[in-house]
């Protein structure tokens, strides 16, 4: 009797292991290779189990224990395989789960999962299988789903079927596909649910769909969620005319006023949506003649209704601009606003990149003083009216925006801002002249000027865990106040931000003959020798991102104060910023 049921035991041990060999088979996963490693002692505990009930041998009690703990190791090791080839973002697992067609292929069952939890309590699972069955025969890419016992689908299958395609036909064949399942899910959950219903639901389901392949589902978004609840609504007569007046290719409107829109993917992506939106007009004209205006305020509702992500497409996609009329006008508005601005920025932001290219091959005092020509008369003036254009939107006087549209909005202003900064401290390079100087000097401690500098940058200082210490006498200058000190900040922000985290920076100042003599040292990264005589050149970095002004602002200001100013370094030990002022005797 033992004996059959060890023999029992190892049959079914066999068994087990051919399907782990087989999921391997398919997938060819390293991973799986040391589980099915795992699963091959199984098979040989039971096969150990029949020899020892036959025939006993010595030390037999060590043998079981061995066995148990390599069937732990090969598991242990498949799982390690598993968790490093996920976490390391060159993994072939991980490759997989971000493989856009896989994502979409999840995406799709996490929508087929969900209709089929509400549809199988009203019209019972064996109607869903069989429904899917005939999605099968129509379409062979879905070969290989099935409904699991918990009434999910699996769709393990499809991944085997989708390796057999051609990496450029995969999403497109997914989309035909799993669009004509879900369609047929759609009609049969609309016999019992209102609509209405059933656009809330889909709303829901579309809201969480990751950005990266929202695309290839915002036609279907548009057209179920926004158009359908229309159509859904009809008279039988309405819905007649409907579909005899607007027969178009790839979109079809069947009787229960369903859209059937699969057959749509077989087209690109930016021929996709040219042909939703032509449908979309022609659809619009038939709905205005039997609602008149009516139809417009449920379409704008509709689409204000849709997830952000669908949205934020749609405005990528430039689809906003191209609905008819009556549809959307305020965010047409925003859209056209936003484009204007975008595009007269890209062109202030060309001409201001030529005029730099010109000026830095050149550096010729005239060519710098055309180039603040150019950046006084074609950025400032635009620059006003544009600033003007996004309050009146931001404060809603062009019609009212939605959230994500102010926080767009608001993004562009932030923008504008930078730009309007960049501009002003360009300005301050050729403007400083001792004429203008002489009008607003004044005696002051330049101790009471550093100490308000280190106070304004103290929270950058204790992000980066710096020391800064002061050794300031109590020496007077005479000058502009304000513009001495944005040359002082410039370079102790400077010293800063070159100076890597739990550094120190000194900044000392002396009587020096009939100067005032300031020196700004850091133990930071340092200047190369061949850079020393270019950072204090309009324009000059050495770093992506920068625009070179500071340094340049500093010496214009210092020079035009009668003074000098240079910087001493030793790469990779740090630099010291030395300044000379002119001082007032007491």
């Amino acid at each position: 009797m033992i004996g059959m049921l060890i023999i029992l035991n190892l049959i079914v041990s066999f068994l087990i292991f051919l399907v782990v060999f087989q999921i391997y088979e398919a997938y060819r996963r390293n991973y799986l290779f040391w589980f099915l490693l795992g699963m091959l002692f199984i098979p040989i505990l039971f096969f150990y189990s029949l020899i020892e009930f036959n025939f006993p041998f010595r030390h037999r009690e060590l043998f079981y224990p061995l066995l148990v703990i390599m069937i732990e190791i090969m598991m242990i090791a498949g799982e390690k395989k598993l968790l490093s080839s996920i976490k390391a973002e060159e993994g072939e697992e991980y490759k997989i789960l971000l493989r856009e067609d896989m994502m979409l292929l999840k995406t799709f069952e996490r929508i087929s999962n969900y209709l089929i939890g509400r549809i199988s309590p009203l019209i019972g699972i064996k109607n869903v299988e069989k429904s899917m069955e005939e999605c099968v025969e129509k379409y062979p890419m879905l070969a290989g789903i099935y409904v699991a016992p918990n009434e999910k689908i699996v769709t393990y299958g499809i991944e085997k079927n989708m390796e057999k395609i051609e990496e450029e036909k995969r999403i497109k064949e997914l989309c035909i596909a799993f669009s004509f399942f879900i369609e047929k899910l759609i009609d049969m959950y609309a016999a019992f649910v209102p609509y209405e219903k059933i656009s809330e639901d889909l709303r829901k389901l579309f809201g969480r769909i990751d950005p990266k392949i929202i695309k290839w589902l915002t036609p279907f978004a548009i057209l179920k969620i926004v158009i359908e609840p229309i159509l859904r609504r009809c008279k039988p007569d309405e819905l007649t005319e409907i579909r005899i007046s607007v027969v178009f290719e790839g979109i079809n409107i069947n009787k229960n006023g369903g859209i059937e829109l699969h057959e749509l993917y077989q087209y690109e992506y930016k021929e996709m949506i040219k042909k939703v939106i032509k449908f979309i007009e022609r659809l619009h004209y038939i709905l205005l003649r039997l609602f008149r205006e009516e139809v417009d305020k449920e379409l704008t509702k509709n689409f204000r209704l849709l997830p952000n992500n669908i949205k934020e497409e749609m405005y990528r996609a430039g689809l906003i601009k191209y609905l008819p009329s009556g549809i959307l006008e305020e965010e047409k508005l925003t859209f056209m606003s936003r484009e204007k601005l975008i595009k007269e920025l890209a062109e202030r932001k060309r001409k201001l990149e030529e005029a730099y290219k010109r000026l830095s091959e050149a550096k010729l005092d005239r060519m710098k003083a055309n180039f603040i020509n150019i950046i006084a008369h074609e950025l400032r003036t635009p620059l006003t009216v544009i600033k003007t254009y996004i309050d009146l939107l931001l404060h809603e006087k062009m019609g009212r925006l939605n959230k994500m549209q102010k926080e767009k909005i608001k993004n562009i202003a932030k923008n504008i801002e930078k730009l309007e900064e960049l501009i002003n401290d360009m300005l301050h390079i050729p403007s400083i002249d001792r004429q203008e100087l002489e009008l607003r000097k004044e005696n002051f401690y330049i101790k009471d000027v550093i100490r308000n500098i280190v106070n304004e940058l103290k929270d950058i200082v204790k992000e980066k865990k710096q020391s800064v210490e002061i050794r300031v006498d109590d020496s007077m200058v005479n000058g502009d106040i304000n513009l001495i000190e944005k040359a002082l900040k410039n370079i102790i922000s400077n010293s800063i931000k070159y100076t890597p985290e739990r550094g120190k920076i000194e900044i000392e100042a002396d009587k020096d003959g009939q100067y005032v003599h300031i020196l700004v040292r850091d133990n930071g990264r340092g200047i190369k020798k061949e850079e020393l005589e270019k950072i204090f050149e309009p324009f000059y970095t050495s770093e992506k991102g920068g625009v070179g002004l500071g340094l340049a602002i500093a010496k214009s200001i210092v020079e035009g104060h009668d003074g000098r100013i240079w910087a001493e370094s030793e790469f990779g030990k740090g630099t010291t910023f030395h300044i000379l002022l002119k001082r007032v005797r007491k």
